[in-house]
């Protein structure tokens, strides 16, 4: 019980971008195993080749979504990234979604809630980022934390 509030209470205090992104990846997560494609009786769930990379893109996004200061929404840099990985899951589910648009009579529901979530996330991502925040400032301050980790060794003469 004490367990389950705990968890209670950090969704109670987690920011609503964070919240919203949690809510929707993990709806995503759990639409992977969900059937993608069905045909009489025969049914096969997401977890099939690109199908694993919007698991990932999903799994992400949640990770982010529970990481750092929960209170606050995401930072510049994290939120650029989670721009990044929703507009991946949301990109290949559309590119799917119209490539067999003919064979729509063959999808599960599975494959429409993950279509449905990834979109979701994006926008989710989108709407409830900080005010003042732009796609430029984003790939600014991602541009810089990458710039800050990747820098040169030194040279040491001996």
């Amino acid at each position: 019980m004490s367990y389950l509030y705990f968890v209670y209470l950090k969704l109670i205090i987690m920011h609503k971008q964070r919240k919203l992104m949690l809510i929707t990846a993990g709806i995503g997560a759990i639409s992977m195993f969900l059937p993608w494609v069905q045909i009489f009786i025969i049914s096969v769930n997401g977890m099939h080749g690109i199908g694993i990379l919007v698991f990932l893109c999903f799994l992400a996004c949640g990770i982010i979504a529970i990481m750092g200061d929960q209170a606050k929404a995401l930072d510049k840099t994290m939120w650029m990234i989670s721009i990044i990985v929703a507009g991946l899951a949301a990109a290949i589910m559309l590119i799917l979604f119209l490539r067999d648009i003919s064979n729509a009579g063959v999808f599960g529901y599975g494959f429409y809630m993950a279509l449905l979530s990834s979109i979701a996330l994006l926008y989710v991502v989108f709407a409830f980022r900080v005010s003042g925040y732009t796609l430029k400032d984003g790939f600014e301050s991602l541009k810089s934390s990458v710039g800050k980790t990747t820098d040169p060794p030194s040279s040491h003469d001996n």
